[in-house]
């Protein structure tokens, strides 16, 4: 497919952060190709910095008029999008009908609202899609993104062309493995992907309970020990970038407890998946590839860095913050005293299926969070 110009709406983060995809979009014609639109002068040298193409602020209409992109890439607040799809976008798009010219594709950075949203208002004769990027990458110079999921949902009323289509599904692929999921289903699947960011609280916790009975493990050592019990259910090749193992982890009871928490996590997401029409296949390699990421920055990162990362991540009123919020709600706790009576011996079977419904909770409340993000009504 020939090169065409791209058009990024909204230069945050996450426009940033998938840098690659354009690179490997445009290549060597990156810097004439491509244009990025910030909402504000807030952080534009920063992040003109970062990009090997053009910045700008405002402008957004005379940009498009000017530049003609084959690819518009939606990538502002999710509070901003309805303003931006119907006020501009849309506009746009009856401008070049009007005039008999090619419309462009659009990929919009949220999982809400969903693809069709954009076929009701764009008209069903574009190619619109859901694009969400793994944000796993690179951690201490361990590439670990082919172990994460990165996915894609496309509108099943509207046949793309084979080429667009492609390119579209190959976009991401620097980013993570990628999957395709049903339109309406992006939301749930993105709160699914969350709901395993709390393997950071699974090592927390057994680095601190085995600290009480006077035993100094590292979180290397506890998440090395929870991607080697891993192993049975995940052992695609990406996962051979980092070696792990028990070693760590000298306690048979503490890893019988990491088993089953493990385990019981993976299923109550997996239930989850269920409820809401998730492909089973879909379903098992984001959970699977999501809780292994984890691990693997676990691995990599001091606590500090882990903390200091969620805390930028968690943004107020997203995703993330819901996940915290929930597991804090007395939860965290739980699992914490049941891996210290595990330890002790005290061993009570139907933990396994309390644990299994908090990751369920978690993935619940996280896609009800979901749904109100853009405040966009369907």
């Amino acid at each position: 497919m020939k090169k065409e110009n791209v058009v990024i709406i909204g230069m945050g983060f996450l426009a940033t952060y998938v840098m690659p995809c354009y690179e490997r979009l445009l290549g060597d014609e990156i810097s004439s190709r491509l244009v990025g639109i910030k909402g504000s002068e807030r952080g534009l040298k920063e992040r003109q910095a970062q990009c090997n193409f053009p910045i700008q602020v405002g402008k957004v209409r005379e940009t498009l008029e000017e530049k003609k992109p084959g690819l518009i890439i939606l990538a502002v607040k999710p509070n901003q999008i309805g303003d931006m799809t119907e006020g501009t976008l849309a506009p746009y798009y009856q401008m070049l009908r009007e005039k008999g010219e090619a419309l462009p594709d659009l990929y919009s950075f949220a999982p809400n609202p969903p693809v069709s949203y954009y076929t009701d208002v764009l008209g069903d004769d574009v190619n619109a899609a859901n694009l969400l990027p793994n944000m796993i990458s690179y951690v201490a110079g361990y590439n670990l993104s082919q172990a994460g999921v990165s996915f894609i949902s496309f509108d099943p009323r509207r046949e793309w062309p084979a080429e667009n289509k492609k390119r579209a599904e190959e976009f991401l692929q620097p980013t993570g493995t990628v999957v395709e999921v049903d339109g309406d289903k992006a939301n749930s699947f993105l709160a699914m992907q969350v709901a395993c960011h709390l393997m950071f609280e699974l090592n927390y916790i057994a680095q601190d309970v085995a600290k009480e009975n006077g035993k100094e493990i590292t979180l290397a050592q506890s998440a090395s020990a929870y991607r080697a019990l891993l192993r049975k259910r995940f052992n695609e090749p990406c996962v051979d970038v980092l070696p792990c193992s028990l070693d760590g982890i000298d306690d048979e009871n503490m890893r019988e407890y990491m088993e089953m928490a493990l385990d019981a996590w993976y299923d109550g997401v997996f239930r989850f998946s269920k409820k809401i029409g998730i492909p089973e296949k879909a379903a098992d390699r984001l959970i699977c590839g999501t809780m292994e990421t984890y691990h693997m920055e676990a691995q990599l990162e001091p606590k500090e860095i882990l903390l200091e990362n969620t805390k930028n991540h968690a943004t107020p009123g997203g995703y993330l913050e819901m996940a915290l919020i929930t597991i804090q709600d007395g939860r965290y706790q739980y699992l914490e005293e049941q891996m210290r009576k595990w330890v002790r011996g005290e061993k009570d079977a139907s933990v396994r299926k309390e644990i299994e419904q908090i990751a369920f909770d978690v993935a619940q409340a996280v896609s009800d969070r979901g749904e109100t993000t853009s405040g966009i009504k369907r």
